[in-house]
């Protein structure tokens, strides 16, 4: 830390604890380069002669935009507090009993760290449902505890080991529970690491931002925290895990590799395959390329001005996008590996969700990435069919916004479907994907979803000749299934082809069911193994213009960023 002597108003004395603290909060200050160097070379006119003086100027402080993700944390949650205190103190003053409403309800426990709160707002919630299953039985269970989970606080995977708080269940509740029945227990996160891989563009951030409202984990990242598009996420929209790859902190990694490499090398248990639409997908990665933003989009007058660009940018990922999903399928427990006799070695369990269904039918696929998480899968003990823990339904629905009104039931009709509920998953948290832009206002939330599907078509981005080159990228670039020993067509297989599939339509006309594919899910017969995580090519050439070399062409057209492209009016 940097401060002034009392004695000499021109001097500093720098106070430098250890290495770590030096790298995390010096930078948190900036001081004058003048003052450092003591001395200021006079600007006024009437000096001739240049005189060296000392401009008496006091300390200049800046925030700091922080990389490490625990201060980021800690900031998140503190803003998250101020923001709760708000809400109840608008709610006291509306009610009319103001201040002694706040006194007779504790907003959050004193005495504690960020950190130690958050973990102890997470106990307090599975305590209370135990306790609600212990009274009442298992077959419900439906709590509303008045907070919106937008004040959640989150947390590490691990508690702090230097907390004086024991956050586990323990007393006669816990010796209830194991006496009447253990299974009652919410199950926790497997241990390890699920590797959360799409290419990019599919909906990675909204997966991980649904995660961590669920569990109040933070969610990693293989990026580089420090790039802008990272620091974006990081700042804006609360996603403080970038560059945090360590599975004693997140149970979730997100990576595009082998899309790119990310920044650090890592083990992954399990796998969730995050699939969208190629059209939408390269539509949306050419925006972020020329906007070098998450959520906004170029003018039509850049397509055209740019089109044979696009064009080539389109046709090329193409075949990165069928060569991505034929990595994954070949590297997770799918049946599109080969199996071999002692089953050893045969790759960790893998989920693949489609984007389409994550916004359609969120509930549904959001429970079957809980059971995923929670469920153990691996050699014969694999179930998929086990009944998801009442808890994870209610930190669902909580989640989702659709809890009041409803039970959570064991059995499987406990609600409604997700698409009847009608989730606003572009309210949820604080990014707003493109999808949610430019929706007319009068069409119900259902239709809005059903439009942003296929919307790069309806635009009419890309011309006959294009989409005749997609589907023969993906007839030459078939995947073999050793099951049906045939050679599989993604686009068909996923329900995108146009032509075969019906693409768009068959998502509204319900033809697109995600259960018909049903050889994407693991299978009980091998024993899984972890996969090594940014080992390996990318799947681009080095010299390829439109990966990581889309940065320099978007800086060579726009002026090193300072003429950016024109933004597509988000208001009409």
């Amino acid at each position: 830390l940097v401060k002034k002597r009392k004695d000499d108003r021109h001097h500093m004395i720098s106070v430098i604890t250890t290495y770590s603290w030096s790298r995390r909060l010096l930078p948190i200050f900036e001081v004058s380069y003048q003052i450092i160097q003591h001395t200021v070379r006079e600007s006024t006119t009437h000096v001739t002669d240049h005189t060296r003086k000392l401009r008496k100027i006091r300390h200049l402080y800046r925030v700091f935009p922080a990389h490490d993700s625990s201060t980021l944390l800690d900031r998140l949650n503190t803003t998250r507090l101020a923001k709760r205190m708000r809400h109840y103190k608008r709610n006291a003053s509306n009610s009319g009993e103001g201040d002694n409403l706040l006194e007779s309800k504790q907003i959050y426990h004193y005495n504690m760290t960020t950190e130690e709160l958050a973990w102890y707002e997470w106990t307090q919630s599975r305590s209370e449902c135990v306790s609600a299953i212990i009274q009442d039985g298992p077959t419900e269970y439906e709590y509303d505890n008045g907070r919106s989970p937008k004040f959640d606080l989150l947390r590490y995977r691990n508690p702090p080991s230097s907390s004086s708080y024991n956050f586990k269940l323990t007393g006669n509740l816990l010796q209830e529970v194991i006496r009447f029945n253990p299974s009652l227990l919410p199950p926790k996160i497997l241990p390890g690491a699920t590797v959360l891989a799409s290419y990019p563009r599919s909906g990675n951030t909204l997966l991980r931002s649904l995660i961590e409202r669920i569990t109040n984990i933070v969610t990693g990242s293989d990026t580089r925290p420090d790039r802008a598009l990272s620091k974006s996420l990081s700042l804006q929209h609360d996603l403080v895990g970038e560059g945090v790859t360590n599975q004693k902190k997140t149970p979730i990694i997100k990576t595009h590799f082998p899309e790119r490499r990310g920044c650090m090398m890592f083990n992954g248990s399990r796998i969730i395959l995050l699939v969208r639409n190629p059209y939408d997908a390269i539509d949306s990665y050419w925006n972020m390329c020329c906007t070098n933003t998450h959520t906004e989009s170029v003018a039509e007058e850049v397509y055209e001005r740019y089109s044979a660009k696009f064009r080539s940018l389109a046709r090329h990922e193409m075949v990165t996008w069928v060569d991505f999903l034929k990595f994954w399928l070949k590297e997770g427990n799918t049946t599109f590996k080969e199996d071999n006799d002692s089953g050893e070695g045969s790759g960790p369990p893998l989920l693949l969700v489609r984007f389409e269904d994550l916004i359609l039918d969120t509930e549904s696929v959001m429970e079957k990435v809980m059971k995923f998480l929670t469920i153990p899968i691996g050699g014969t003990n694999m179930d998929q069919n086990s009944e998801l823990h009442p808890f994870w339904k209610w930190r669902i629905r909580r989640a989702l916004g659709i809890l009041k009104g409803s039970k959570l039931k064991s059995g499987g009709d406990h609600s409604t479907p997700s698409s009847q509920t009608n989730v606003n998953t572009s309210s949820l948290g604080s990014y707003k994907p493109r999808s949610s832009h430019n929706e007319s206002s009068t069409s119900s939330g259902q239709n809005r979803k059903l439009s942003s599907i296929g919307k790069s078509l309806s635009k009419n981005r890309y011309t006959e000749e294009d989409l005749d080159h997609f589907h023969q990228i993906a007839k030459d670039e078939t995947i073999m299934h050793p099951p049906t020993q045939q050679n599989v067509n993604l686009l068909e297989a996923l329900g995108y082809d146009i032509e075969f599939a019906n693409f768009p339509n068959n998502f509204d006309q319900g033809e697109a069911q995600s259960d018909k594919f049903d050889f994407k899910y693991p299978i009980d017969n091998r024993n899984p193994s972890t996969v090594r995580i940014n080992k390996g090519p990318e799947l681009r050439p080095t010299e390829s213009p439109f990966g990581r070399a889309m940065t320099r062409w978007r800086k060579s057209q726009t002026n090193d960023d300072k003429e950016p492209f024109p933004i597509k009016n988000q208001t009409t």
